[in-house]
């Protein structure tokens, strides 16, 4: 196999994600590419996001920052220089999470720092947060992507992010600020210049001993002025508001889900669905399946879900069919 390992300075969350997506369609059968980038005052929200619910839309504007969102579910980071990303870009045949996931952890222990994966997609060290992460698959091509904390600017984190208190109870703790950490807490030697280049470099070695293989550094290629004009647009980063008559919200186990709902007369004339569940596709299913229904709990319960299609879609249309009074 071929250990591939891309960087840039580039930090714009426009141009990173665009190149991140040309990385993953690119990816060749027995090869792994680890692409490790940073972007600069930005709010990352997840494919299925509302932005006004997730993030204080206006004061990103007024300060600045980017706003920005990425194909994988999940839910809002916050993204300053003090944070490093890394991408894993794989087809099916070498993508595998766990092992993506203990370069990670690995690349910590070679720092000294005992971290450990907790939840569904979180790591930690001390129980408190510093790495997110979240997946993309798409015919055969897939990506593993997240954040390590290394020094971002703590008093950021609430200023911009909204967390809603079902998911801080679910989590138990009292605030988005003190469910985190950074990295720098434990590595007081090194000083705070040289953290991002100190977890580089301990990513690639980590992958290597991983993978059992040497990493061979890549140029990264062009990148389509489609892509790129895709991810800097209004559509795709706040996406398209519906004039809404009925909102249903639940927090389940996987995730938060918000449905609007535009009504004429009996029937559902659009849907939209938000959510920070890991999965993406299903919700756009789920928005097509319920435009032109009857509001009508049988109705709703008799749609036919596609096969393949995972149990979440049961469980969203009963949450749709059981808030009809």
């Amino acid at each position: 196999m071929k250990l591939k390992v891309c960087q840039t300075d580039n930090t714009n969350p426009y141009d990173n994600l665009a190149m991140e997506e040309t990385l993953t369609f690119g990816a060749q059968d027995g090869e792994v590419t680890l692409f490790l980038w940073q972007n600069a005052h930005t709010v990352v929200i997840g494919r299925n996001q509302n932005p006004w619910r997730e993030c204080n839309v206006e004061r990103i504007k007024q300060d600045n920052a980017y706003l920005a969102r990425r194909m994988s579910g999940g839910g809002a980071v916050y993204h300053d220089l003090g944070n490093l990303n890394f991408t894993f870009a794989a087809k099916d045949d070498l993508y595998d999470i766990g092992r993506q996931t203990d370069v990670i952890l690995l690349a910590c222990r070679l720092l000294g720092i005992k971290a450990e994966k907790t939840g569904r997609n979180d790591l930690t060290v001390d129980e408190k947060k510093f790495s997110g992460h979240a997946y993309f698959s798409s015919d055969g091509y897939n990506y593993h992507h997240g954040t390590i904390m290394m020094n971002v600017v703590p008093e950021d984190l609430p200023k911009y992010l909204r967390v809603s208190e079902a998911k801080l109870k679910s989590k138990g703790v009292a605030s988005v600020r003190s469910r985190v950490t950074n990295l720098c807490e434990y590595l007081p030697e090194i000083p705070a210049e040289e953290l991002i280049p100190a977890m580089k470099d301990a990513m690639v070695r980590a992958a290597e001993k991983i993978y059992g293989c040497s990493a061979e550094p890549c140029e990264l290629p062009a990148v389509s002025r489609e892509l790129l004009e895709k991810y800097s647009s209004e559509e795709w980063r706040l996406g398209t508001k519906i004039p809404f008559e009925k909102e249903i919200e639940h927090r389940f186990e996987w995730g938060e889900v918000e449905v609007q709902l535009s009504m004429k007369g009996e029937y559902i004339r659009a849907c939209r669905i938000y959510s920070d569940a890991l999965e993406t596709e299903v919700f756009r299913v789920l928005e097509e399946l319920l435009t032109g229904c009857k509001y009508d709990s049988g109705d709703i319960m008799s749609l036919k879900i596609p096969h393949g299609v995972s149990a979440t879609a049961f469980e969203i249309l009963k949450l749709v069919a059981d808030s009809i009074e």
